[in-house]
């Protein structure tokens, strides 16, 4: 709320400067001759009115706060966390033997779970998969708050740092949020994987739900007047079109507002870096997408120098690709996409 209370007091500055030492609340007008001494009458309106404005944003402010943490307790109460803190359903996994080995990470808001159809269809092509979780998705609220920027993009180095050293290559899948650290990653120079598989990658953030404004300056308005440990909760579902939604209990629908800012700083990290991968690129875009702009992919994708650029479009997917697919047919597809780039 600083920022509306700066703009009442810079208001009422222009009347005397010397007014903001010496008469504090009685710029008001509610007693005592200060305020007559340093302020017209139009002035002291104004502030009058910056004042309201100020008492109406706080009321704002507390509402959603109040409703959100009144959901958060509601959810908590279903779900299933170990020792650890972490949800059971957000724990990565690793299934299938090979050679190859495929990392898979997930999206803002998700967790291993998204990839629960994929990564056995995986396995059955002859894969090793590991299903990673980032940092703070699926753990309690105190640590999200408590992450940094760059510390889902040393999770993932991490991982496929893991995966080199019992395999003879590394492919690296990344959805959403996912698919947006990885690029970035390799854009960088930073991303020690063989191949790359972007699934609805998040290089701009959708406005199909964002009304009058766009979603970005939502999130500025957000920022300037709420706190960032204040929990906002996804009340969207999976954005499913062929397959059933999970039971929200197995997503992490309730973020701190510093989250968000996290994921427009590696949004804005993703477009400050040269589009260029040295690495065999595929990319799959659903039909409908209300939380991704597939424009604004298109376009980095014409932008986008690499030795392969596949794209796939599936007309009948929402967001949630991995989910909705059929995958036993992705499965296989990236098998010969992997062959046809002469690394088998």
């Amino acid at each position: 709320m600083s920022w509306v209370f700066g703009m009442a007091l810079a208001e009422a500055a222009t009347a005397d400067k010397r007014a903001l030492g010496l008469c504090g609340l009685e710029y008001l007008g509610y007693g005592g001759d200060c305020g007559n001494q340093f302020m017209d009458s139009k002035t002291k309106r104004h502030v009058r009115v910056w004042v309201g404005v100020l008492l109406l944003a706080s009321l704002l402010a507390l509402v959603p706060n109040a409703f959100f943490a009144y959901r958060h307790h509601r959810w908590e109460s279903q779900v299933v966390r170990g020792v650890d803190g972490v949800i059971e359903s957000s724990r990565p996994f690793v299934i299938g033997e090979g050679d190859v080995a495929i990392l898979l990470v997930h999206g803002f808001g998700d967790g291993p779970g998204a990839w629960e159809r994929l990564a056995p269809a995986l396995a059955e092509e002859g894969f090793h998969v590991r299903a990673m979780r980032l940092p703070g998705w699926g753990e309690p609220l105190s640590v999200k708050r408590d992450l940094s920027p760059g510390d889902w993009e040393e999770a993932i180095q991490q991982e496929i740092a893991t995966l080199r050293k019992a395999h003879d290559a590394v492919i690296v899948a990344g959805h959403s949020l996912g698919g947006c650290l990885t690029a970035g990653l390799a854009m960088q120079l930073q991303l020690d994987a063989d191949a790359l598989i972007l699934y609805a990658p998040m290089v701009a953030v959708s406005d199909a739900r964002s009304p009058v404004l766009s979603s970005r300056r939502w999130f500025e308005i957000g920022r300037a007047i709420h706190p960032q440990r204040m929990v906002v909760e996804s009340l969207f579902d999976d954005h499913l079109r062929t397959a059933n939604p999970r039971p929200r209990t197995q997503r992490d629908p309730f973020v701190p507002l510093s989250l968000f800012s996290l994921l427009y700083e590696a949004i804005d990290s993703f477009h400050e870096a040269p589009a260029v991968i040295a690495i065999p690129v595929r990319v799959v875009l659903p039909g409908r997408d209300d939380v991704v702009s597939s424009d604004a992919t298109r376009k980095w994708l014409e932008r986008l120098e690499a030795p392969d650029i596949t794209l796939l479009d599936v007309n009948d997917a929402g967001h949630v690709l991995p989910l909705d697919m059929n995958a036993e047919a992705e499965a296989q597809a990236i098998r010969s996409w992997w062959e046809q780039q002469g690394a088998d």
